[in-house]
């Protein structure tokens, strides 16, 4: 892979400058030049898949309390960008369909963290993969999650879409796991991983993506490593520093 083979991927849209994980920062990260964007999906009261990243509402809505407890349009009332800025006030949490349909006129991957309970991996499961059959993109999903028990069980249901493991430390003996899970995608926190180590999995076929590197200098590393994509709350600093490095 060359240096500006490494793609840019939004963390939960162009979310240094729009509130994180809604349409108004997915439509900044398109506009922008930016190669997908990561999103994070939890189920709702009506096992509607809904993008939001934290089990509560409390930190990036005007609502209260567990997203699992309230219905779609219960969710729909509160705003999702007023904590942000009132510029934004009359975001709402989307759904994953209203995503699915916008992506639909774009031609972004779209990397979807699986959150939630563990209670709803099946559930999950029968909710989101007829969705992505419905809008024909499961050529540009990468599914991931913390939960790898999660990310394998969508693997058995669908072995063609790409599936990614995500780890807060480095794993022992990495490439025999990846092996034993059957995933490409190895998303890593960024501070966790040597040079050597990186350069190494690469080789062996393995798409490795940090997360969430927003420094020019880790950025440029990245790059230089020749790593798949990186995940990036600062955008434009990266097309700028990866736009540079041609």
């Amino acid at each position: 892979m060359t240096l500006t083979g490494t793609k840019v991927f939004a963390h939960r849209g162009f979310s240094s400058q729009y509130p994180e994980n809604t349409m108004v920062a997915f439509q900044a990260s398109a506009d922008i030049g930016a190669d997908g964007i990561e999103f994070d999906i939890q189920l709702t009261k009506d096992h509607v898949p809904v993008v939001i990243h934290d089990l509560t509402l409390d930190r990036t809505t005007t609502g209260k309390g567990f997203v699992r407890d309230y219905t779609a349009s219960e969710l729909k009332k509160f705003s999702a960008g007023s904590w942000f800025s009132d510029t934004f006030k009359a975001e709402t949490i989307p759904t994953l369909e209203e995503v699915l349909i916008w992506a639909k006129t774009h031609s972004l991957t779209l990397n979807i963290e699986l959150k939630g309970s563990v209670a709803d991996r099946n559930l999950t499961v029968a909710t989101v993969l007829p969705l992505l059959k419905k809008y024909d993109l499961e050529e540009r999903i990468i599914l991931s999650s913390f939960d790898h028990k999660s990310v394998h069980t969508f693997q058995k249901h669908n072995p063609f879409l790409e599936t990614a493991v995500i780890v807060a430390a480095a794993l022992y003996e990495p490439e025999s796991y990846l092996r034993h899970v059957n995933v490409l995608g190895y998303h890593f926190s960024y501070v966790s991983l040597l040079d050597e180590e990186v350069k190494a999995l690469i080789k062996k076929g393995f798409r490795l993506r940090p997360y969430t590197v927003n420094e020019e200098r880790w950025i440029k590393k990245f790059f230089e490593l020749g790593c798949d994509a990186i995940f990036t709350d600062e955008v434009e600093k990266a097309l700028r520093i990866r736009g540079r490095m041609i």
